[in-house]
């Protein structure tokens, strides 16, 4: 049986993936983890930690980033970035579903998008991330030296999201083959940035 830094974790994936970010209160993750609000601060500094974390734990996606970017040169770049790709890809995928509930309530949404730039996390840190790689790689002389990193990344990550858009309102029988997509956004992005 899962520990309570478990449960807290998969309690927080639950709940946004039920009702969205805006839904995510220490009293709600206490009710899906069974636990008392207070016994959250065993675990975790504050609420912002816990999502945090429950995000990078349970998604490969933000964590692999940042991998990335403090350690470049550590392996076949353009292997590296289908493997962002297809992990961007399963990680949009999981928001672009938090995120229609959120939607309903614009104003209320904006507000969170705001916190959530200020805090310096979101859509923004891993874009900047991935930028960040792929500027350190085209440093070391593995990239084109032409190559602009982040356009680069907003193409890759634009890639992902469409596909992410299209699964989630088409439904996977009538979105373009995850594979194929996956794919076509390495093989158009890493075309501007193959060194040769």
């Amino acid at each position: 049986m899962p520990g309570l830094r478990e449960q807290l974790l998969d309690a927080v994936v639950q709940v946004l993936a039920t009702d969205g970010p805006l839904a995510v209160t220490t009293r709600r993750i206490a009710i899906e983890a069974g636990c008392s609000e207070g016994s959250i601060y065993n675990h975790f500094a504050t609420k912002q930690d816990l999502v945090a974390c429950a995000i990078g734990e349970r998604f490969r996606f933000p964590g692999r980033l940042e991998e990335l970017a403090n350690a470049p040169g550590s392996g076949d770049p353009r292997e590296q970035l289908r493997e962002v790709v297809e992990l961007a890809v399963e990680f949009l995928g999981w928001v672009t579903s938090t995120m229609a509930s959120a939607d309903r309530d614009p104003e209320v949404m904006h507000a969170h998008a705001r916190r959530v730039h200020a805090d310096g996390i979101g859509p923004w840190r891993s874009l900047d991330r991935l930028a960040d790689w792929l500027a350190a790689e085209q440093r070391l002389g593995r990239l084109h030296p032409d190559a602009d990193p982040h356009a680069a990344a907003t193409a890759v990550l634009g890639a992902c999201m469409w596909q992410a858009v299209l699964v989630r309102s088409w439904g996977p029988a009538l979105a373009p083959d995850r594979d194929t997509a996956i794919e076509r956004a390495v093989a158009a992005v890493w075309s501007g940035l193959r060194p040769d």
